[in-house]
This record gives structure tokens, sequence and C-alpha cells, in this order.
């Protein structure tokens, strides 16, 4: 029999095998049936976390994928809401939500109910992003494995925001999907985590490769234009307009100088991201849209 989830957690590098067995244990501590499931540890030291991730889908078998980081953990006793909801509706994507905790604190268990958590339905992945700001983070869902194999979707090999691509594209080939905001994943806070080096050269590495994500999902855009839905282009271009202005957070988070700032924002205007278009996605990005544009003009 197959499982119905296979779980996906790269291991390699630094990873602390401490903090894998704590995360297997959270797993088997769900009191899943033995069989339904499936743990796939990745453990491959030339492989970039996209890469690692990859090989797991390619070895995996369950109906629905979860991806998991080796230093995190699933929340006691929570993935049998997330099951019920995925064997009554048969989504493509499940989006739940998930907390932050210190690595070498505890976490309390939420309060049990016997009722199907709270949850809204969208008719696509792109209906949710045509209206929702979100953390693009991987291991706050689980995807159907027929949805990235028909829509040959894989991770990009690098381990920097290869994520926030990865759950974009699934949005945007996503047909029903289900968010709630129920709890299930614990994300650790570690000083060894790729996401919390802060050395100047990282930083630069980090807002190179916000760049490179960003434009691999323009490439990914004009590649859909022939084909897709407006429905859907709008949504994914949306969603490129507000990593747009993320990226600029990013220069500023990442102390990267003034001039340094107007060399990458000239390059955005090359590539024709900037200026933004004048959209009511949000309040915030009305309010922020203009201030770019009027710097892009009369700046860059």
């Amino acid at each position: 029999m197959s499982p119905f989830i296979s779980i996906i957690i790269p291991f390699y590098g630094t990873a602390d095998p401490v903090l894998l067995q704590r995360c297997i244990t959270s797993i088997r501590e769900q009191g899943m049936e033995e069989g339904s499931y499936e743990i796939i540890v990745v453990d491959d030291e030339s492989q970039t976390t996209g890469g690692a991730r990859n090989s797991g889908i390619q070895q995996s078998h369950g109906e629905y994928l979860l991806f998991v980081d080796a230093d995190d953990v699933l929340l006691p006793d929570t993935i049998f809401f997330c099951l019920s909801l995925l064997k009554r509706y048969s989504p493509d994507i499940l989006r739940f939500g998930f907390v932050e905790f210190a690595c070498d604190s505890l976490l309390e268990k939420q309060n049990q109910t016997n009722q199907l958590p709270p949850y809204v339905e969208y008719s696509s992945g792109a209906a949710f992003m045509a209206l929702n700001n979100f953390t693009g983070v991987v291991w706050a869902h689980f995807f159907r494995r027929s949805l990235l194999e028909t829509s040959s979707l894989y991770f990009s090999k690098t381990s920097l925001f290869e994520d926030e691509e990865f759950v974009v594209k699934a949005y945007f080939f996503a047909r029903k999907m289900l968010v709630t905001s129920y709890k299930v994943y614990g994300y650790c806070h570690s000083s060894s985590s790729l996401t919390r080096m802060v050395a100047d050269e990282e930083c630069r590495k980090r807002v190179s490769a916000f760049r490179e994500m960003l434009f691999r999902l323009k490439a990914f855009s004009q590649l859909c234009q022939s084909d897709a839905s407006a429905e859907r282009l709008e949504a994914l271009n949306r969603r490129i307009h507000f990593l747009v202005i993320d990226y600029i957070r990013q220069m500023w988070r990442n102390k990267c100088s003034m001039k340094e700032i107007n060399q990458r924002l000239a390059i955005l205007k090359q590539e024709g991201l900037v200026p933004l278009p004048y959209k009511k996605y949000s309040w915030k990005y009305c309010l922020v849209c203009p201030v770019i544009n009027v710097y892009i003009r009369f700046v860059i």
C-alpha cells in the first residue's frame, strides 16, 4: 500500500543530527498509522536545499508531500486535522499556520477538538494569490504530488529563496486550494540557520539570490503569457510586484549602500520591473508604489 503522505527532510552539511532526531520524533508522535506516511531524509552534502528537496520528490510515493526542515518540528497532535481536510476535500494545496520558537524551548499543545479546523476554500491557487499577501515558505503546505508532476514543478537548485519561487509557481498551477490558520508547524529560531546569517558577504549573497529568484519568476511569467488565463497571469504579476518591493526592502535590511541600491534599481528598470504599476492591491501597496516610482523617475 502506498503512503498517503510523504514527508521530505533535507539533511546535509552542518545540520545537527540531534535536531533531526527531534524533528523525526515530532512526526512519529503524531499518531499516524504505520504505512500511511513515509519519511524521506535526503542526506547529500553535494546538494543545495532545493536540490535535496528535488531528490526527495523523486523518491516519494505519497499522494501528498510535506516539506519539513531538519531543525523544525510538527506541533504536537496537529496533523490529524490536516489529513481530515485532505481526505475530505482533495485539494491541490492545503496551506496551514505555523509558530516560531527558540530551539531550546518547549512547544505547548494546542487545544484539541473533534471538529475540523476553520478553513477557506479557493477555486484555485491563483484565486488565493490574487487576494492575499503571504509568507512564501514551502513548509506551510501540503502539495498534491500529481500537481508537481503534471506541472513539471521542481525547486531551483539554490539554498536561498527557492521556496518563495516554488510556492508562487505551485499557486499558479493549482486548482482547488484550502487555507487554514490552524497551526501545525514549528519554525525554529537558530543562529546557524541560513536565514539568520548576517555577515556582510552573506548579506550581499542574500540580496543577489533574491534578485535572481525575482528574475526567474519574471521569465516564468513571460513564458506563460500565451497559454495561461488572464486571472492566473494577473495573480502571478501581482505577486511579482510585491516581491519587487520586498527586494528593495532586502537591500535596506542587508546593508547595501545607496550607490549599490541605485545600481540595483537601474537593473530593475532595465528589466521592466520598475516603475511599478498603479494597482489597488492593498493600502500598503498604494502607499509604497508612488514613493518608489517617484524615486525611480527622478533618481534612476
